[in-house]
């Protein structure tokens, strides 16, 4: 039987529906989950540095230090292990974003700059976090660009949601769509950003920063002239 640039012939997987027995104290299920963790941590390692398209199963074993059977026993493909991987790191950036913005005072241009600082700290901090999330993610196949524009909602809809406790006169009145400024200003950012990556994050992130910043800055000064001139406005043209 031949075997495909991403796969390799899997050992056979353990017998469903069997409970296992323990060792050193661990239950089967655990120790599955410690592999497929095993799994998404080598995957990222070797996506992060090869590449999706450049990438085999044999080389995610080999990061793990595991057999093909339990890649097996976790993913069906390379291209369901990148979606587990790509989901890890979506979600370890949306719980830093929000942590972020939790310890930032109630300011507009405080909370813009909080986020897009963790944004850009997180992505330089580790590159192969950066090549899974900014570049192979729009790569690897439908499925994974539906993924990736979810999470783009997602942090769309967390700075709408801001948008709408710092401006909600303007929400309520229609004068300015919140969801569809912050659809904008993600998809500026993660272009910016994915330059940035792409030059190997040479210019100073405290540069990357204020000009990313700039594009908030703007739909800021924006909606308080909105907010000031609905304010002055006579009650009937409210």
């Amino acid at each position: 039987m031949s075997v495909s640039r991403n796969r390799v012939n899997p050992e056979a997987p353990s017998t469903p529906g069997t409970t296992g027995r323990r060792y050193g104290g661990v239950d089967p299920e655990e120790r599955q989950r410690q592999r497929r963790t095993k799994l998404i941590d080598a995957g990222l390692a070797v996506f992060g540095e090869q590449g999706y398209h450049h990438s085999t199963v044999r080389d995610v074993c080999k990061q793990a230090q595991l057999t093909s059977r339990y890649f097996y026993e976790n993913f069906d493909s390379m291209e369901a292990l990148f979606k587990a991987v790509y989901t890890q790191v979506s979600r370890e950036l949306m719980q830093t974003t929000v942590m972020a913005l939790a310890s930032c005072q109630p300011d507009p241009e405080k909370l813009a700059e909080a986020a897009l600082r963790n944004f850009l700290e997180f992505i330089r901090q580790d590159p192969h976090r950066a090549r899974v999330a900014l570049i192979d993610a729009l790569n690897v196949g439908e499925g994974m660009a539906m993924l990736a524009d979810k999470a783009s909602q997602d942090f769309a809809q967390l700075i709408a949601g801001f948008m709408h406790q710092m401006f909600p006169t303007l929400d309520a009145q229609g004068r300015l769509n919140f969801k569809m400024l912050a659809n904008g200003l993600v998809g500026a950012n993660t272009r910016i950003a994915t330059q940035w990556v792409a030059d190997r994050c040479k210019a100073p992130l405290d540069d990357v920063l204020i000009n990313t910043l700039t594009l908030f800055r703007a739909c800021i000064a924006y909606a308080r002239e909105q907010e000031k001139a609905l304010v002055a406005a006579p009650a009937d043209q409210r």
